[in-house]
């Protein structure tokens, strides 16, 4: 559903040359890795675990620095970035931002934050992290 909107979003603003994906993320990653693949952008926003179609079982803290080295082999050196949003508990915004470093080297620019819904009082609810990459 979210990919349905996203697409949506895309196209109402006149845009084009996006590719949306849904797929094991580390599967993908090594995949377009193995092919030499290049990309401008990724927005990664993992779940914190889950089961394949043939039962194959995800798990967030297992899979994440393979995803992320992944990414910095795919991502384009110049011009280019990463967008990593975590909802799962037991990260922090520092935690996203060490992991994106360790990935990618000192190269770009990173800003980290949380994602967070104010209600009517003024109340903050803390809703994800995030860190973003610059090249």
């Amino acid at each position: 559903q979210v990919v349905t909107w996203a697409r949506h979003n895309m196209e109402i603003s006149s845009l084009d040359g996006i590719r949306w994906t849904i797929d094991d993320a580390l599967k993908y990653v090594t995949r377009q890795v193995r092919r030499g693949a290049s990309f401008d952008g990724i927005i990664l926003d993992p779940p914190a675990y889950g089961r394949g179609p043939d039962g194959e079982r995800w798990k967030l803290d297992e899979c994440l620095n393979d995803i992320l080295k992944g990414c910095a082999q795919i991502l384009a050196p110049m011009n280019s970035f990463l967008v990593l949003n975590l909802y799962s508990n037991g990260y922090s915004a520092m935690l996203a931002d060490t992991l994106v470093a360790c990935a990618f080297g000192p190269a770009g620019r990173r800003t980290s934050g949380e994602l967070v819904l104010r209600d009517d009082f003024g109340r903050i609810l803390p809703l994800s992290v995030y860190t973003r990459l610059e090249r």
